[in-house]
């Protein structure tokens, strides 16, 4: 097993639910509990955690201001999306989030609904808080110092912690002192032969603390490395196997070892290799065991582990199955860059996603065969999880750019390695959308960004204000395509736009969401813009709320013709009385000597609102002298319109 150094990369699985986590908790912010946007993302991030604790054992993931912490580790290079989900939380106090086993729907839901909370900084950033398989923990722990070495001893304090609490089923700030590694042990006995589940509770906290030791490397501090490995010496054999059986899995248990292989002494290594043996049903032969006894012993007199032993216990690890585990074959092996092409067609059809995979996957992208990668790993037959695990590795934000770059993009590939990306390819579509001068390049962007769904919500939303109107506009094109938004308030802000163009898109978008339909199209209509009212009226369906019916009535004196009809028109579905004057002074005047009263000339309007009169107020005493003057009229159209007709 190579030793990773100061900053780690981030393991695809990993990636795929931290951009779930990122869609879930925006999706609970944005919609009331029990929404399908918010269902649906919590199903996806549950599914996600499943397959990470599958694949690792558990998720241990510490926050930074800036970044994010995996296993104790820095993440390097992060994407600025996690980055600013780091910060985001860091915000809210938020130290640490682990997840282990057997983690559940109504477990990830709650965690969302609590992270989401508006006052969440006061309190999960303060009490923290836990179900049976998720644990999110405040500030407690200086996290940030786990990627500083000159305040390394935290990540000691805060791994050791959750390898106490484990054993006590309290927090350490909770118990009268710091046990020692032999009163930990002592309990560890005794909890781990009480039931199974407890065992499996003791296993995940040695497991994150070995995995976070392990991805430190030589960064790690000896304090912790000697607490870790004290707690395991002082386990006797029969605990050590009682809780190496509880592991969630036998992935699980063989990442521990190999874990483990860099940091315990070869005498207790041996003891854990035996452990992990039996509880695979697979004990090691007492040849082996000789063998491997003898190997242990270093030449030296000192406790570091000899080649051979070292050696020898790789390959267990990978060959228990009867084949290589190629997870630590070297991704620059030259033989795999030579051929990357073929490396990839090997990899789909044995359905290995390994490293050396994925490296040889990113070499064809970044030599120009980008489409044959695609077209790999569209062919039919490919495992699913493997093909998957290969996307991600390949389309990412940067090779987004890379295709935006060149002098034809071509946006076949463009879409499909943004769809892939996912939400993280917003901020870079977004840019190329402002720096284009082309028409049907910016075109083609917009159809790239609404093919993005309702995920890309919330990061078109940030990008909204402060840019320029044109970037603007085309913002709220895509959303106006887009189901209705969760937060309608930046929308809001841009119908009040400098710009007649920006205003006009927010109105589509807000005329879309039942919240805002109303406010946004009373807003408008007071405003008296010709254009954006005759948009805001088509809005209403031919339909008059209640509470329009002001904003409606003051469109009756607008100088445009064809806007008022409209009005007219809306108002045969009012029902309150305010409307009978006004329509009355559009149909009725008081003429000649004796002011009697008399039909205004026959125009649409005029008819308009006769019509609407004759419908809805026949009954209405100042409406009935008018519908009299109405029947004996010599225009038919007018009799027509007094009938209610036409």
């Amino acid at each position: 097993m190579s030793v990773r150094g100061r900053g780690v990369g981030l393991p695809p699985a990993v990636a795929r639910a931290l951009r779930e986590f990122i869609n879930a908790l925006g999706k609970f912010t944005m919609y009331p509990a029990g929404h399908r946007f918010a269902t649906e993302a919590t199903a996806a991030l549950a599914s996600r955690f499943a397959e990470v604790v599958e694949e690792r054992g558990a998720l241990t993931l510490g926050i930074m201001p800036r970044g994010l912490l995996l296993d104790g580790a820095a993440v390097d290079p992060l994407p600025s999306v996690l980055r600013e989900f780091g910060a985001r939380l860091h915000r809210k106090n938020i130290g640490t989030i682990h997840v282990g086993s057997g983690v559940t729907l109504a477990e990830v839901a709650e965690m969302l609904g609590r992270l989401s909370a508006p006052d969440a900084d006061e309190t999960v950033g303060r009490e923290g808080w836990r179900s049976s398989a998720i644990r999110v923990e405040p500030l407690v722990y200086e996290v940030l110092g786990f990627a500083d070495g000159g305040v390394a001893q935290d990540l000691d304090e805060a791994f050791w912690g959750q390898l106490v609490e484990a054993a006590y089923g309290r927090r350490l700030a909770e118990l009268d002192g710091t046990p020692t590694t032999a009163q930990v042990a002592e309990v560890i006995t005794e909890r781990a032969h009480r039931s199974a589940d407890e065992a499996r509770r003791v296993f995940e906290a040695l497991a994150s603390f070995s995995s976070a030791l392990a991805a430190r490397g030589e960064q790690g501090t000896g304090k912790a490395r000697k607490r870790f490995t004290d707690v395991l010496t002082a386990i006797s054999r029969p605990t050590q196997s009682r809780v190496i059986a509880a592991a969630p899995s036998t992935a699980t248990r063989r990442h521990f070892l190999a874990d483990t292989m860099g940091i315990v002494p070869p005498a207790l290594l041996l003891q854990l290799l035996e452990s992990v043996a039996e509880a695979d049903g697979d004990p090691i032969s007492p040849h082996l065991r000789w063998l491997l006894g003898k190997l242990s012993v270093a030449t030296d007199g000192s406790d570091a582990a000899p080649v051979g032993f070292t050696t020898q216990v790789l390959a267990l690890i990978e060959q228990w199955d009867g084949v290589t585990d190629f997870e630590d074959v070297d991704a620059n092996d030259p033989r795999l860059q030579r051929e990357p092409i073929r490396t990839v067609s090997l990899g789909l059809e044995v359905h290995l996603a390994t490293p050396a995979v994925c490296a040889a996957a990113q070499a064809m992208a970044h030599r120009g065969h980008l489409v044959e990668f695609l077209r790999l790993i569209d062919a039919p037959g490919n495992h699913p999880e493997v093909a998957s695990t290969l996307s991600d590795a390949v389309l990412e934000p940067a090779q987004l750019e890379h295709l935006l770059a060149a002098p034809s993009p071509d946006f076949a590939v463009i879409e499909r390695v943004a769809i892939g990306s996912g939400v993280t390819s917003v901020p870079v579509l977004l840019d190329a959308l402002g720096r284009s001068d082309d028409r049907s390049t910016r075109r083609r962007l917009l159809d790239v960004l609404v093919k993005l769904g309702p995920a890309a919500e919330q990061s078109l939303l940030q990008q909204l204000a402060g840019g320029p109107w044109y970037l603007t506009r085309n913002i709220l094109g895509v959303l106006g395509q887009l189901p209705p938004v969760g937060d309608p308030q930046p929308i809001l802000r841009a119908l009040r736009h400098e710009d007649r163009r920006v205003r006009h898109e927010a109105l589509k978008v807000l005329i879309k969401h039942p919240a805002t339909r109303d406010r946004a199209v009373s807003d408008v209509l007071e405003s008296g813009d010709e254009v954006e009212s005759r948009i805001a009226l088509t809005a209403l369906g031919g339909e008059c709320p209640p509470t329009l019916v002001a904003s409606i009535l003051s469109v009756l004196g607008h100088p445009s013709t064809a806007l008022r009809l409209q009005a007219v028109r809306l108002l045969e579905d009012a029902t309150s009385p305010l409307v009978v004057p006004h329509l009355l002074g559009m149909v009725r005047a008081r003429r000649g000597i004796f002011r009697r009263v008399r039909l205004l000339p026959t125009t649409p309007l005029m008819l308009a609102a006769l019509r609407t009169l004759a419908r809805r107020w026949s009954n209405h005493r100042p409406v009935v002298p008018i519908l009299e003057l109405a029947a004996r009229s010599s225009d038919a159209a007018v009799v027509a319109a007094g009938r209610g007709e036409g």
